[in-house]
């Protein structure tokens, strides 16, 4: 492969929300890159962020979310460009303990019920081994 895949959505170890935009705005970024933001997919969004209890929260900014909250804002935002494959780089390291528990199991209810393939990386083994399906371990 070579360039950038419209197949694969990467979710970083920060949420890389903009501070300055509200999460409906945040949620479109990748398909206003895409020149994608039309009705149609605004209310895919809108969607989504239903489907996840965070419609409410729509108007507000990233400042006024929890480390959980804004975490799901970066899936829904991965998820909107719709790609067939996920890639999660340790995507829940930033959380504190307790809350990356209830976000990853969060994140995993939300990749199945979309269906998707997900490689996550994590250094965390019963992160991985609670989520996973296959292991590769690399020394």
């Amino acid at each position: 492969m070579s360039g950038v895949s419209p197949k694969i959505g990467y979710m970083l170890q920060r949420d890389c929300l903009l501070e300055w935009r509200s999460i409906l705005s945040n949620t479109m970024f990748g398909l206003e890159i895409k020149g994608k933001k039309d009705k149609k997919a605004r209310n895919y969004v809108e969607e989504l962020l239903k489907k996840y209890d965070l419609y409410d929260f729509k108007d507000k900014y990233p400042s006024e979310l929890s480390g959980g909250m804004r975490q799901r804002v970066a899936l829904i935002r991965t998820l909107a460009v719709k790609p067939k494959i996920l890639l999660l780089d340790e995507a829940f390291s930033a959380l504190d303990y307790q809350t990356r528990i209830m976000v990853t199991n969060d994140i995993y209810n939300i990749l199945r019920k979309e269906g998707m393939t997900a490689i996550v990386v994590t250094h965390d083994i019963s992160e991985g081994r609670c989520q996973s399906r296959h292991q590769v371990k690399y020394d």
